[in-house]
């Protein structure tokens, strides 16, 4: 071993033994904190065997589960507040104690609309990601704590993560694949080119390239997968429908010369028919992100970015001198509950038979949505609020009517709450929106 070997070696021990010491001091100033709050706990004995846990985690010799001990702190944290807080406080505290809270179930509602709104037809998932979507539940009860509300969004950040990066995968692959199709392309186009002697299609040939790269580079900067996939589509079938009139023409007038190509003609046939086939898996592709961006998946109503177009058109119609609208909002009571007792399965099944309902009770014109997990949304237009009240009125007669059943566990009880608000001039979906959930809320407290 030589010197400077050596001298690396003494100085990772160095290294490792100034480690070793400033995991050490980190231990013991984590202890004296665990200890102060061990003054707190000391008033709660009923905490005695989680807090002796946590100490003990500390005491060992292996690396510290810093994640985990500030995890459970904070969930004891949560339960001594909880406990602190009900205790008593003077008329003063008590306002200021139910106005906390009320803000915080405010946030609560924000959150679970945002987590909505993402997690529902926001983009197609995979089984995976779908899992990882329905395990999201936001309960935004009278008495939900800070830290109920920290877990929920940590695991929806983790999901938006994930989302990310199949988006990004799926661009790959559509990137790819089109590339792919362009090298098939030029390739029957040179050959075409070579075969009939026409120096004049190179140029044409050139424009196409660049017309198609330009397509794909816009993948990346657009959103709109459909659109550009679709004009993508429609260029390579025109120059494909291009080729086949060329071949047809040259076949009848050189009968001779192609009978001696045929060994090249039909090798190009086949390179025609390949191309056609991945144009034709790029329109089932372009179809299937067009339905997945305009229809709910499990209802087959439309979905929330669907519902929001047709509010802002309609309230432009309606700034403008247009007809009247109104939006109506439904709500299944303790929809958490019948998931949590009958499973998901059943949870789907109701929000399907509410659908259906809603379909049979409106018309066709009327826009009718998932809003969100167990929420729907209507837009009734052209009819004054007495009418559209009356289609609440016959939609709670038809619901009456549905049967809801559990093989393992029988009769399902569901009721669903519904909320009004008729446009006011001045106003942005936001205000319509907010006011017809102040609506649906207000028979909710009505019914408890």
């Amino acid at each position: 071993m030589d010197k400077d070997q050596s001298a690396e070696i003494e100085h990772l021990k160095q290294d490792f033994y100034k480690l070793e010491q400033e995991s050490n001091k980190e231990k013991e100033c984590l202890l004296k904190i665990i200890n102060s709050f061990g003054m707190v706990m000391a008033t709660h004995e009923e905490f005695a065997e989680e807090f002796q846990a946590i100490k003990k985690s500390v005491n060992t010799d292996k690396a510290l589960p810093v994640d985990l001990i500030e995890k459970e702190i904070g969930k004891l944290r949560s339960k001594v507040f909880t406990i602190e807080t009900s205790r008593g406080f003077d008329e003063e505290g008590i306002v200021q104690l139910d106005g906390l809270k009320e803000s915080l179930l405010g946030v609560c509602r924000i959150v679970k609309r945002i987590t909505v709104a993402l997690l529902d037809d926001f983009y197609p998932l995979s089984s995976e990601l779908k899992a990882t979507a329905d395990s999201i539940q936001i309960d935004c009860h009278a008495d939900i704590t800070q830290a109920e509300l920290e877990d929920a969004t940590v695991d929806f950040l983790s999901f938006i993560k994930n989302l990310k990066v199949k988006i990004a995968e799926d661009f790959r692959y559509i990137n790819n694949t089109l590339l792919a199709l362009l090298d098939h392309v030029k390739k029957l186009e040179k050959d075409l080119t070579s075969e009939f002697d026409e120096d004049v299609r190179q140029k044409e040939i050139e424009q196409f390239e660049i017309t198609i790269h330009d397509k794909v580079g816009s993948i990346v900067d657009s959103f709109n997968i459909h659109a550009t996939i679709e004009e993508i589509k429609s260029a390579v079938v025109e120059k494909l429908a291009k080729i086949k009139n060329l071949i047809s023409q040259r076949k009848k007038k050189e009968m001779q010369r192609i009978r001696k190509s045929k060994k090249n003609i039909n090798r190009l046939r086949k390179r025609i028919v390949v191309a056609e086939r991945e144009a034709g898996a790029m329109t089932q592709k372009a179809k299937y992100f067009q339905t997945a961006a305009t229809i709910d998946g499990l209802t087959g109503l439309y979905n929330r970015n669907t519902f929001d177009l047709r509010v802002k058109s309609a309230l432009k119609t309606f700034d403008e001198g247009g007809k009247l609208f109104s939006i109506v909002l439904f709500d299944v009571d303790d929809f958490k509950n019948i998931n949590d007792t009958f499973g998901h399965l059943s949870g789907d099944k109701v929000l399907q038979k509410i659908a259906q309902c809603l379909q049979t009770t409106f018309r066709k014109n009327d826009c009718i949505a998932r809003f969100g997990g167990d929420e729907f949304a209507v837009v009734v237009e052209g009819l004054g609020e007495e009418m559209a009240r009356e289609r609440i009125m016959k939609f709670e007669e038809n619901f009456r009517k549905k049967r809801f059943y559990s093989r393992s566990s029988g009769d399902i009880k569901v009721a669903v709450s519904a909320g009004f608000a008729q446009a006011v001039a001045g106003e942005g979906p936001e205000d319509i929106l907010r006011r017809a959930d102040m609506d649906m809320y207000a028979l909710k407290k009505k019914k408890h």
